[in-house]
């Protein structure tokens, strides 16, 4: 276990599921002290055991865990859950009595939401930074997400070296909030790419080429993306186990829909997908992979 560079030594987790939890491991990897919280305490004892056996201490509060942190991550669902654990709740993180406290949310919410977040929080003398992460479970494993960050520059340099034990590359974009439209807009082009690949197979399939050479030629040519790299092949091998749930996709592009219908913009290509999406939802497809697009327009 190496040691921990820069002036921050203590960090606290809020949210440590598909995301959270890997990033928490490789902070621990690189010699910081943890302060962990989870609405479900009985992970603790199952799936983040490791956690606690390697030095992690477990708050029962979002405010316990702010009085012991300089630091906080927070990687939660909603921006309604992000409000509630830091600000709304009676023990939320904002009610400790530390102060100045930087607030890094890895949360896909709202951009509106984390604006009005980051202002509360600055009223109270507190740091809120939106820094939604690319790259999914896998990038987080393997310390390679991307993370496009909202909020003032001086407090993104102060937590970089944090940054850097999970993600390769740390891109500042602009003023709260816009963290949160950089991530929508790679959302917004990741599906309804996705939504091409599976058309193109499914057509592929209906005509009786092989998928396989199919897929060969497309990586080879203009229409080759990361998506393509990555989906392309579960889509030849029928392989819908899960690399990126339908299920989070659903919700980060209802949010893109909800902001651009708010803002009188039409985005009518991601609500044909938007809509393919929810029938995933209403078949069980929850947790199967998004390329499960592929499934709805075959023949």
């Amino acid at each position: 276990m190496s040691s921990p560079k820069g002036q921050f030594k203590s960090i606290g987790c809020i949210g440590l599921g598909t995301m959270g939890a890997p990033i928490a491991r490789r902070l621990q990897q690189n010699g910081y002290v943890l302060t962990l919280y989870a609405r479900r305490p009985e992970v603790f004892e199952g799936e983040l055991a490791d956690l606690i056996a390697n030095g992690a201490q477990i708050a029962s509060t979002p405010q316990d865990l702010a009085d012991a942190v300089d630091v906080i991550l927070v990687n939660v669902m909603a921006g309604a859950d992000s409000r509630d654990v830091l600000l709304a709740r009676e023990d939320a993180a904002a009610k400790s009595s530390r102060e100045g406290l930087i607030i890094l949310d890895h949360s896909t919410i709202d951009p509106a939401d984390a604006k009005s977040i980051h202002q509360d929080l600055k009223t109270l003398g507190h740091h809120y930074i939106d820094a939604p992460v690319s790259g999914g479970s896998i990038g987080a494993e393997a310390g390679t997400l991307v993370t496009m960050m909202g909020g003032n520059a001086e407090q993104i340099a102060q937590v970089t070296s944090i940054l850097e034990c999970y993600t390769s590359s740390r891109l500042h974009m602009g003023d709260a909030g816009t963290g949160q439209v950089a991530k929508l807009c790679n959302q917004i082009a990741q599906v309804v790419t996705i939504q091409g690949i599976g058309e193109a197979m499914s057509f592929a399939e209906t005509q009786g080429a092989d998928k396989q050479k199919v897929f060969d030629v497309m990586s080879s040519g203009f229409a080759a993306s990361r998506m393509l790299e990555l989906l392309g092949p579960k889509m030849v091998a029928d392989d819908f186990t899960p690399l990126m749930k339908s299920k989070l996709l659903d919700k980060d592009i209802d949010i893109a829909l909800t902001s651009s219908q708010g803002a009188g913009l039409d985005l009518p290509a991601l609500k044909l997908v938007r809509d393919a999406i929810a029938v995933m939802q209403e078949k069980g497809w929850h947790d199967d992979d998004i390329s499960s697009l592929f499934r709805l327009v075959r023949k």
